[in-house]
């Protein structure tokens, strides 16, 4: 079986520099840093907007990112140029949010990502298609989003008077087991992609939240229980499977730099980045993957993100009508006012939305 670790990192355009100091300083670079000396390879996902907060501000920082590229040592991977929703934006500015992050990442760093990272493992079925379209070959997707997708729905005919018809989701026989086989996914009639299932167990036995192996800088025993494991299990030798672990980069800090280091020293000489073909592996390959919400979360329903969503139909309606530009509107599909509903700092999104509407006269 084989391994790979990743980390996705993205601040929105409303962050202040102070955050991309704290980013950079607290996390990137103490990342940037272990896989340096260690040579362990690793999958980063860095939104192209966080690439745009960094640009003229960190460009040792980019440099040396652009040698550990070059080495091998970073596989970088691509994401929307900001954190969307896959499903809440029309499918030609999501391809536009891709491309954009194609590019930046080309301008800054020459890199040519083969691998997706959706942010939030948010999905939509538009972006098999897509993804195959701009050149990505692998795709990270959530445990729980392959579990829902293989669900069976049963429909149940209530015997009321009104005829009520009923519906339930079933599990199917998936084992604790099948994060780690081989998945590909139809894209088209001619394209497959690599599927990487981001795993839960392995993800909060490790990074997940503050209590994640690395996450006791004082104590190895958690981290030296978590490699036991691996290697019982057989997680650490070369095999047909896969097992991917990733998670927000802001676990590494200096307060998980220490057993981060450890788990590098111990297990770094098996890491696999995430585009890396496993010899002899056999994929199941599914024909379709539905839209995934993340933690099944229904957070784009409520009157405080239908009321900013509303404002973003509009702007899309200017677009049409050649009165702003599109790529003004791109930064304000940041899921952040969606999401983050209830934080002051979502008024920098409401506030540019309604400047572009009153500049089209709308």
């Amino acid at each position: 079986m084989s391994l790979t670790l990743g980390w996705y990192y993205h601040l929105p355009p409303c962050a202040e520099p102070r955050e991309v100091d704290l980013a950079e300083r607290e996390s990137l670079d103490l990342l940037f840093d272990a896989h340096h000396r260690s040579g362990a390879a690793v999958g980063l996902a860095l939104t192209g907007g966080m690439l745009a907060h960094m640009e003229g501000r960190f460009e040792d920082s980019l440099r040396l990112l652009s040698e550990l590229i070059a080495r091998g040592t970073v596989e970088l991977m691509a994401t929307s140029f900001h954190e969307v929703c896959p499903f809440l934006i029309p499918p030609h500015y999501l391809r536009q949010q891709i491309e954009a992050d194609l590019g930046i990442k080309w301008r800054l760093l020459r890199a040519r990502p083969r691998a997706f990272w959706p942010g939030n493992c948010a999905w939509a079925p538009v972006l098999a298609p897509m993804l195959a379209a701009c050149g990505l070959e692998t795709s990270v997707v959530g445990e729980a989003h392959l579990r829902e997708a293989q669900q069976t729905q049963l429909w149940r005919w209530l015997q009321a008077d009104a005829m009520h018809m009923g519906t339930a989701l079933i599990d199917t026989t998936l084992t604790d087991g099948v994060q780690a086989r081989g998945y590909r996914l139809a894209a088209g009639p001619d394209h497959t992609l690599t599927l990487l299932v981001q795993e839960d167990g392995l993800r909060r036995a490790l990074s997940f939240g503050a209590q994640g192996a690395i996450h006791h800088p004082w104590d190895d025993q958690p981290l030296d229980a978590l490699v036991t494991q691996l290697e019982n299990t057989g997680s650490l030798l070369e095999s047909t499977a896969r097992r991917f672990s990733g998670d927000d980069g802001d676990r590494i800090n200096p307060v998980s730099i220490h057993q981060y280091r450890r788990c590098l020293q111990r297990i770094g000489q098996v890491l696999l980045p995430p585009s890396a073909g496993v010899e002899g592996a056999r994929a199941d390959t599914l024909a379709f993957l539905p839209a995934h919400a993340p933690g099944g979360m229904a957070f784009w329903q409520d009157s405080v993100a239908q009321s900013y969503l509303l404002m973003l139909d509009a702007l899309y309606r200017a677009v049409d009508q050649q009165r702003i530009d599109c790529a003004e509107v791109l930064p304000l599909q940041d899921v952040f006012p969606i999401f983050w509903k209830r934080v002051a700092r979502a008024r920098w999104f409401h506030e540019r939305a309604w400047a572009l509407l009153q500049r089209a006269g709308g």
